[in-house]
């Protein structure tokens, strides 16, 4: 069985005996067909989601282009981040890029279980962090990688994830056309 939610919070820091049983009343888990959305434009992000199997990215539109901002494969939290913490309505989408299997839980249940449960608070700040860190991450690799390096790393990070996700939204999210990309995995650059 694939690790869950509670099993990767639990792995982030230690958390308290009894507070299992309570999380697991809180997560639904779900299937969902390729092609759904968690989470539409302008709706309010309200719930974290953990990949048990499946594929996903968060996008956002800009000047009539489909741009991925984040993916997400096998045992990966997804989400709105900035909207799930502001409350405000989301500027990006969430979408499923195969067949899915999600668990979700309320951002907001989560937080009052965090407040009787001081692990999970911790938990959850190694969430932020990581998110942090991942996203200075990738902005330094606009900064200091060619793009052949930036599809290469994403390669060691997702492994066979140009099988499992569109070109295009793997372009996307790498910044670059899909012409480059397909020169870049055909060896051309």
């Amino acid at each position: 069985m694939k690790t869950g939610f509670f099993q990767n919070l639990n792995a982030l820091h230690p958390l308290e005996p009894g507070l299992e049983e309570e999380f697991r009343n809180l997560v639904q888990r779900r299937v969902f067909s390729r092609g759904y959305h968690l989470l539409n434009f302008g709706e309010v992000d309200r719930n974290m989601h953990f990949l048990i199997r499946g594929a996903g990215r968060v996008y956002y539109e800009r000047d009539g282009l489909d741009v991925s901002d984040y993916l997400a494969l096998d045992g990966h939290f997804l989400g709105a981040v900035p909207s799930l913490f502001n409350g405000l309505p989301s500027d990006k989408a969430i979408e499923l890029l195969e067949e899915s299997e999600v668990e979700t839980v309320s951002y907001a249940r989560v937080l009052q279980l965090a407040e009787r449960y001081p692990g999970l608070g911790h938990a959850l700040y190694r969430i932020v962090l990581f998110a942090f860190l991942e996203v200075q991450e990738r902005m330094e690799s606009f900064r200091f990688q060619s793009a052949a390096e930036r599809y290469a790393q994403l390669e060691r990070k997702y492994p066979g994830i140009s099988n499992r996700v569109p070109l295009r939204h793997l372009a996307s999210y790498l910044n670059i056309t899909q012409v480059s990309l397909s020169r870049i995995r055909a060896g051309l650059q």
